[in-house]
This record gives C-alpha cells, structure tokens and sequence, in this order.
C-alpha cells in the first residue's frame, strides 16, 4: 500500500521524503525481528520505535495523506502482525529453545522410567524417592545443607537435617519431601 506511493510521486521533488519512510520503515521491521533473537533489554525495542516515528515523520514530510496512511497503517497492522508473528516464532525451533516449555507436555512425551531409576517426570520421581527412606550412603560432596549423596549406585542432591556434614561420611535418609532427600549423619 505504502510502496504505491513510490511509484507514483518517483518525480516529485519531495519524493525523498518518500523513499526515507519506506526506508525506515524496513529498518523497524528489521530491528524488531533482531529483537527476538537478540537479548538487548528493549534496546532494540526502543530503536525500532524510533524508526517508526521517525518514518511516520517522513512520510507527513511527503504528505499529509502518505502520512495519514502510514499512521494508520501502523495502528492496525502492528498488533496484529505481533500477534502472528509471535505465534509463529513460539513455534519455530529457536522460540521452543527461549521459552520455556509446559511440565505436563514433556511429561506426556517422556519414555517411561525403568524401575529403580531417579529420573523422569515429578511424580515419578517421588515415587522413587520414597523408598530410599532408610537406605544408608556416604556424601560425596559436603552439605552446606545442600550437597551430593551416593545411595547405591546413584549420586543423589540431598540436604543436611541438621546443620552442615562433610564429605566421606556416612548418611541415612531420614524424609523424602517435595522431592528433596533429607539426611542425617549415620
């Protein structure tokens, strides 16, 4: 629509005006798709609006209809074409590795866990947790009251019940809670 006023004013002597609003209005749409891909803060948001001021300004330098027309043009078609737009990049690869996925999606789609093993979706993991209650290991890392466990054959993240306890002793847990394996000095 705006590229029709190009074409028709080529020998004007305002025509500049013309060609400088079409110009910046590339670049807005260029500096908003860098956005995305982009950590910049709203950097590159606030840049983009730049150059959408500054082209709705070129285009009123033309003419007060080029003018009028790209104002509403931007008015219209910037929600919808962020709407979209972000649809379709929530959904290319680059926007499922930034943003975060839905927990019960990944849970459907998982393999189920063999029995015995510590990975998996919540639920199944408490589950597995539950029976370590009891079972003896030795700290790999010291807990500060965070720190790593070995119950068997699996390095487990446990936390002291009380206080701190150092690496290479003995531990039993004690409570398996919201995930979490608390355990106390053997």
């Amino acid at each position: 629509m705006l590229a029709s006023f190009f074409f028709i004013a080529a020998d004007e002597p305002n025509s500049v005006y013309l060609f400088w609003g079409l110009v910046l209005f590339g670049v807005a749409l260029g500096i908003v798709a860098l956005e995305l891909v982009v950590p910049s803060g709203g950097l590159l948001g606030l840049l983009s609006g730049g150059a959408v001021i500054a082209s709705v300004v070129s285009f009123f330098m033309y003419s007060p209809t080029a003018g009028v027309v790209a104002l509403l043009s931007y008015l219209v078609l910037t929600p919808i074409v962020l709407v979209f737009g972000l649809k379709l990049w929530m959904n290319s690869p680059l926007g499922r590795m930034v943003v975060l996925g839905d927990a019960t999606a990944d849970e459907e789609t998982a393999p189920p866990n063999p029995p015995g093993s510590l990975s998996g979706s919540t639920a199944a993991r408490a589950a597995d947790l539950r029976h370590l209650i009891g079972a003896s290991g030795v700290t790999i890392t010291p807990l500060r009251p965070v720190g790593t466990v070995k119950i068997g054959e699996h390095r487990i993240e446990a936390l002291a019940e009380n206080g701190t306890i150092d690496r290479g002793q003995p531990v039993v847990v004690t409570e398996v809670y919201d995930n979490q394996v608390k355990v106390r000095v053997a």
